[in-house]
């Protein structure tokens, strides 16, 4: 088979130039089902495996395992990641070839996708108004896609095969492979049979959960944990697990913001390609913050001879408790699954989720002056956003933590143009299903953001968190949060939350000295009160009475807030995260060329 390079826009002194053809077909393709593909089963490899082979599905730079090798030369490739695909074709015939062909490779690759695709003409020669350049099928194309979307054939339903008396372990759907790698217990260890696209899946996974543990690991003696059950659990306790989802806020916004500043009018299709470098920019963030996570929590592990490895720190529990392999080898408690675009999808023990989203917030607002390095995802984001002095600035506050402390990385009154995000977590048991988790915090990270949107006249943008601990689906967790009125929080407000409710050394907090205190007055006897809406001071007063001494509470507590700070009191630990790896510590280049892992293959020192 012949392979082709598509073309890539040419970058000069000034930035991305492209001349465009006067006539010609913009194609795009956008992934039906991804979440619903990503999330069957319960382990975290197929997940990551299934998530590698979207990303492989509209990858046009890989020419082995991408989608290269069926794009003509002549195409303009202006998206190509995140499960979408936008190119702009010679002609009609061309974009056909091309429809045909792809449909054909994701229906051998991924039946469980479903394409949807638009063409949108432009130009004379495809018999179209002379008023319509390549700028405005681009921005018909949105449209032409929605309505795509509303005509689905029935062709695109996977045909399974009939006959197949064993079912796949994972989807339920005809099994075809014997996976000898995966084996179950309950049977006397036979190996799992699973269908062609589990099995392949599988086998994207491994390949890039090496390249992941090269690239975000310091060192062979840690890995990324392929089983929920790896993640951190301890004897004899009911072990949970925390799925949150990162996105950026406001991207569509953004985007088409710089669009309109970075366009040439002299020069058609100039905004998109701006468009496209901005959106790898963001990528690079992306990635590297899912680096820098895992790397904070590997430089938190403790591997002590004679004894379990371990992530030390403070709060009920004393310790997260490590898996470790005959090889000796330690499995870090949090794994990225999601790594496209602005979305950031993560699987941690739930005792490190709070911990880990206040990292990443306290990393993405690190002040770019003070990180310097202009090839940090970060620095060069802020950079681009803001070349011609009219970015999105914001101002990050200093922190007003226990004791006045501030967050590392950050000045008082610092300004930068790296976008806010929106953060979900969903904590659910160990072994449960993936997509349980990802379905509900999904929608609390959607809540989260609609709140920045509809913050008020005055209040500066910042980042959105909302969690739950019920596992108990969707519509009762955004209940909790409705009947609450206290969650979603802003950035400030989640660092102001957990310095109050749960820091150690904060006067009238839950945990003083990472020990819960009065965990039964609390539960048995305010919490009841709290809930049901009532004054609770002749409780308080009466408790100052029994015991001889006030009854302390956070500073600043509230009804709602005070609930919320009992429900993840047992479910907290502070590792010390920003102590273990400063979030102003620069971050390399990596496979984005904006920021991130930095792969062996490509050659540059560890940090």
């Amino acid at each position: 088979m012949t392979c082709f390079s598509p073309q890539r826009p040419a970058t000069g002194a000034d930035g991305p130039s492209w001349a465009p053809p006067a006539s010609g077909v913009v194609v795009g393709v956008d992934l039906r089902g991804i979440q619903a593909f990503v999330y069957q089963g319960r382990r975290i490899l197929d997940a990551v495996g299934r998530a590698a082979l979207v990303a492989e599905l509209t990858d046009t730079g890989d020419p082995e395992r991408g989608i290269a090798s069926l794009v003509p030369g002549d195409c303009l490739v202006l998206r190509d990641a995140g499960g979408a695909f936008t190119g702009v074709f010679a002609d009609r015939g061309s974009a056909r070839l091309f429809t045909s062909r792809y449909t054909r490779h994701l229906r051998e690759r991924a039946g469980g996708l479903t394409p949807v695709v638009a063409h949108v003409p432009y130009g004379p020669a495809q018999g179209t108004s002379c008023t319509i350049g390549v700028d405005g099928a681009l921005a018909l194309l949105p449209r032409r896609l929605r309505e795509a979307r509303q005509h689905m054939s029935a062709l695109h339903v996977p045909a399974h095969g009939y006959g197949i008396t064993a079912e796949c372990a994972v989807s339920g759907a005809p099994a075809e492979v014997v996976d000898t790698s995966r084996t179950r217990r309950s049977q006397g260890g036979v190996p799992e049979r699973v269908s062609a696209d589990v099995a392949r899946a599988r086998g994207v996974g491994r390949r890039w959960h090496r390249e992941q543990e090269h690239a975000w690991l310091p060192g062979p003696h840690l890995a990324l944990p392929k089983e929920t059950d790896h993640l951190g659990r301890e004897h004899g306790q009911v072990s949970r697990a925390a799925v949150a989802h990162i996105d950026v806020n406001g991207l569509g916004t953004l985007l088409g913001e710089y669009r309109e500043r970075a366009a040439d009018p002299g020069v058609p299709g100039s905004g998109a390609l701006a468009q496209r470098e901005l959106s790898r920019r963001i990528a690079g963030l992306i990635e590297g913050l899912a680096r820098a996570l895992v790397r904070a929590v590997a430089a938190t592990v403790r591997t002590e001879p004679g004894s379990h490895p371990v992530v030390p720190g403070v709060g009920p529990g004393g310790a997260v408790t490590l898996h470790r392999d005959a090889e000796g080898t330690v499995s870090v408690p949090v794994r990225p699954i999601v790594v496209a675009g602005d979305d950031l999808t993560i699987v941690c023990d739930a005792r490190l989720a709070l911990p880990l989203v206040r990292y990443a917030l306290d990393w993405l607002d690190a002040d770019p002056v003070r990180i310097a390095d202009p090839a940090d995802p970060r620095v060069a984001l802020h950079r681009a956003l803001d070349h011609d002095g009219r970015g999105p600035r914001r101002t990050v506050p200093p922190a007003d933590g226990a004791g006045g402390r501030t967050a590392p990385g950050t000045r008082p009154g610092h300004t930068t143009c790296v976008p806010t995000v929106g953060v979900g977590v969903a904590v659910q048991s160990v072994g449960a299903p993936l997509a349980l988790g990802y379905d509900v915090c999904e929608a609390l990270c959607s809540r989260a953001k609609a709140r920045r949107t509809a913050r008020p006249d005055g209040e500066e943008d910042d980042h959105v968190v909302a969690w739950t601990t019920g596992a108990d689906g969707i519509e009762r967790a955004l209940h909790r949060l409705d009947e609450r009125a206290t969650l979603p929080l802003t950035g400030h407000g989640l660092r102001t939350f957990l310095d109050t409710h749960l820091d150690a050394r904060a006067p009238g907090s839950l945990l003083p000295d990472g020990a819960p205190r009065e965990r039964s007055w609390l539960h048995s006897t305010l919490l009841p009160l709290l809930e049901a809406g009532a004054d609770p001071a002749s409780e308080l007063l009466r408790r100052e009475h029994a015991t001889g001494r006030p009854a302390e509470l956070p500073r600043g507590w509230t009804p709602g807030g005070l609930l919320d700070a009992v429900e993840v009191m047992d479910l907290y630990l502070d590792p010390g995260l920003a102590a273990a790896l400063e979030p102003h510590r620069p971050q390399p280049q990596g496979r984005t060329g904006a920021g991130g892992p930095v792969l062996p293959a490509e050659g540059g020192p560890m940090p």
